[in-house]
């Protein structure tokens, strides 16, 4: 086995997973609330994803080496994917609109703070028409 280490970040709680060349899910962590996050595989070549509510996920290649630690680029989650489906757009402006102060659906709030309104609106603003996943980038040893 190795050890995977990075930092996500993001305005929520985030996974990060894992997955083999089937696609299948191999591990996954709950990143700490700083966005770091330490994960322990069997070597070899994987996928690796990270998620959070209403974000675009990132996704990259990682190699694992055994009895080794491999250290990925720190990576930035885009706000505003709201419904989920890779592209931040009117469709996730417009549930916003439509959840104006209230607290649901938690994904609308971007900034966590409890209340979807016009802070929310200026994340996903910032990445209006972003497409995901997002590139992870390249690891290191």
């Amino acid at each position: 086995n190795g050890t995977l280490t990075g930092q996500v970040l993001a305005g929520k709680p985030v996974t990060v997973s894992l997955y083999d060349g089937t696609n299948t899910l191999v591990a996954a962590v709950s990143a700490n609330s700083d966005g770091t996050f330490n994960l322990t595989a069997p070597a070899g070549t994987y996928t690796i994803r990270a998620t959070a509510s209403g974000f675009l996920s990132a996704q990259g290649s990682v190699a694992i080496s055994p009895a080794s630690s491999t250290l990925v680029p720190t990576v930035t989650l885009l706000a505003g994917d709201i419904d989920g489906n890779n592209v931040i757009d009117q469709f996730d402006a417009l549930t916003i609109g439509m959840s104006y102060n209230t607290n649901t659906p938690a994904a609308a709030d971007l900034n966590n703070d409890n209340t979807i309104n016009v802070l929310d609106l200026e994340l996903l603003a910032q990445n209006y028409r972003a497409t995901g996943p997002s590139a992870w980038g390249t690891s290191y040893p």
